[in-house]
């Protein structure tokens, strides 16, 4: 059977409000907007929105991201993120390309990487990648012999 991929549509967007707190790992192929808080990771094929009431600990995996408000923990962008005056960063950057504008409070390491290092990086998340992780392998059953013999 053939594994068709969702290209998401020009207005789909996926939203955490203002005074909504969120734990745990969120996946999207669509755009996503964070106003709330969020603990854990997150990761969409789209663009990454930080709003300015936002406040997220934990991994961020995005094709690209704006960011107004506070992140701690590690981001990593396949093309390009943008840090808005007032915005607050404590952790590790990775990102081929990088924006900041003055204002804006930065305390980490920022590593420039290429499209193929993101691509990396995001295989190595067990949180991201637990579908292959739970296939069994493929190949013929073995029957138990001691199960036989009874």
């Amino acid at each position: 059977m053939a594994k068709t991929e969702i290209i998401p549509q020009t207005n789909e967007l996926c939203r955490i409000s203002k005074g909504t707190k969120i734990t745990g790992v969120m996946t999207s192929s669509a755009d996503i907007r964070i106003d709330g808080v969020f603990e854990g990771t997150v990761y969409t094929k789209g663009k990454l929105v930080v709003g300015e009431a936002a406040n997220i600990k934990g991994k961020l995996f995005a094709q690209s991201c704006d960011i107004w408000g506070h992140v701690e923990g590690d981001i990593f962008i396949e093309d390009v993120v943008n840090f808005k005056a007032n915005s607050n960063m404590t952790g590790s950057l990775k990102t081929p390309k990088l924006s900041i504008e003055v204002g804006v409070i930065f305390n980490g390491s920022c590593h420039i990487i290429t499209k193929e290092e993101y691509n990396k990086y995001l295989h190595e998340v067990p949180e991201l990648n637990r579908e292959a992780a739970a296939k069994p392998a493929a190949g013929p059953a073995v029957p138990n012999k001691a199960a036989a013999a009874k």
